[in-house]
């Protein structure tokens, strides 16, 4: 009965308020933090008023994030003092990014496929148009890509990319995406390695920022000085930095290339497991 309820709060996050993404599972000290959180145990039950709880407020923050990327680099100062962070453009893809990141955790944590599927592909084709529209900030562009690419990477297998556990609905291990869909995602992701490379050689990148999370940031003559909650970081760019960020651009999508090139060669093949 206590697992049962449990399940039931699990699955009602979307009755009346969304809470907080839960916390990972993995709690020895010395083992990696997963960057994925642990998913439903069971998909949305099709055609449930759960289900479409879900997308009606997933689509509203989607619509919402476009509306904002539309304004971007519209609002004057003034203009911005008497209007609502929500109704602002955004002036970097730093602010993109961290509208997009808690609702791709949420879709992760949905356990659905189809609409993990559907929304995560949207949300890739938006980071890619997204980032010729902006100076490059490595840190909070990597750290989406990363986690997209481990989604992608754990669909097309049918389990975890992290921890190899079967997702929610594909306990056989085989994965839920047509080929009409993996097509579709192979395009984007070389799309977006190549849209990142260019962004990434344009002289009009910003400093790096430190997380996805809330951030006041102030020039001083000296540094770029980010305060995140109570904690204040300098950020400064060295030859270490620039050599980490060209390592991650050669790992951009890297798992989800290396599972689709399988997935579309068994395809091609005609076989089927």
């Amino acid at each position: 009965m206590a697992s049962s309820s449990r399940e039931q709060e699990a699955g009602g996050f979307l009755r009346s308020s969304l809470p907080s993404p839960p916390a990972s599972s993995v709690s020895s000290p010395s083992a990696a933090r997963p960057i994925l959180l642990q998913p439903r145990s069971r998909p949305l039950r099709s055609g449930s008023s759960k289900e479409s709880d879900f997308i009606n407020h997933v689509e509203r923050k989607l619509l919402a994030i476009s509306r904002r990327y539309e304004n971007r680099f519209s609002a004057t100062l003034s203009e911005e003092a008497n209007t609502d962070v929500e109704g602002r453009g955004y002036t970097n893809i730093g602010e993109e990014v961290q509208d997009l990141d808690p609702v791709v955790d949420l879709i992760w944590i949905s356990g659905t496929p189809s609409l993990q599927i559907a929304f995560l592909l949207t949300i890739a084709l938006t980071v890619m148009t997204s980032l010729p529209s902006f100076p490059f900030m490595p840190r909070p562009t990597f750290q989406l890509l990363q986690k997209l690419d481990l989604m992608f990477a754990s669909l097309l297998k049918g389990a975890s990319a992290e921890t190899g556990e079967p997702l929610p609905g594909s306990e056989t291990g085989r994965s839920k995406l047509s080929t009409t869909e993996k097509v579709r995602m192979r395009g984007i992701v070389e799309s977006t390695r190549i849209a990142v490379v260019e962004a990434a050689g344009k002289d009009e990148s910003l400093p790096d920022v430190s997380t996805v999370t809330q951030s006041r940031m102030t020039d001083t003559e000296d540094d770029f000085n980010v305060t995140t909650g109570d904690e204040d970081m300098d950020v400064v760019e060295d030859e270490n930095s620039h050599r980490r960020w060209e390592m991650d651009i050669a790992r951009v999508y890297e798992k989800t290339i290396m599972e689709l090139g399988m997935a579309l060669d068994v395809a091609d093949s005609g076989w089927a497991p």
